[in-house]
């Protein structure tokens, strides 16, 4: 089994400027945007795409929050 990230939506402080994102080398990570005429300032729920994701880890060191981890997938 191979280990991917994974973000803990009830640690992720949804940062418009979210390091994990920033430092991802496979850009697995995106965030959801929230509407509205400032959405771009409000950030959003991180999320990894398991597709991408080449589970590196280099995001865990960069999260200040510690929401990220490498779990197990199939």
């Amino acid at each position: 089994m191979k280990k991917k990230a994974y973000i803990d939506p009830a640690k992720c402080d949804q940062s418009p400027m979210c390091p994990v994102k920033r430092v991802c080398p496979a850009k697995a990570v995106t965030q959801e945007k929230k509407g509205g005429v400032l959405g771009f300032l409000s950030g959003g729920l991180a999320t990894v795409d398991n597709n991408k994701c080449t589970g590196c880890g280099i995001c865990l060191q960069y999260c200040p929050r510690k929401a990220v981890s490498l779990k197990e997938v199939r």
